[in-house]
């Protein structure tokens, strides 16, 4: 559990716009990933260690679930 919150403070999260796109930024600010709320992909835009992506894509996905989107015809 240690090692979890070591790699998840290596990391900050934000939410880029009202579209459900959730930037997954370094300490540098770098934005290293971003994850879709509407489809639960995470698109890495930089080289991170495999197990720091495991760790941060279970992380997105528990914290912000995939949305389904609402049906045109209600």
């Amino acid at each position: 559990m240690q090692k979890h919150q070591a790699t998840l403070s290596s990391f900050h999260f934000r939410r880029s716009t009202t579209d459900g796109i959730i930037q997954v930024l370094n300490e540098g600010s770098y934005v290293m990933a971003e994850y879709s709320e509407r489809t639960g992909l995470v698109k890495w835009q930089r080289v991170v260690l495999a197990t720091q992506r495991e760790i941060v894509e279970k992380w997105l996905r528990e914290r912000y679930p995939m949305q389904l989107a609402k049906a045109a015809n209600n």
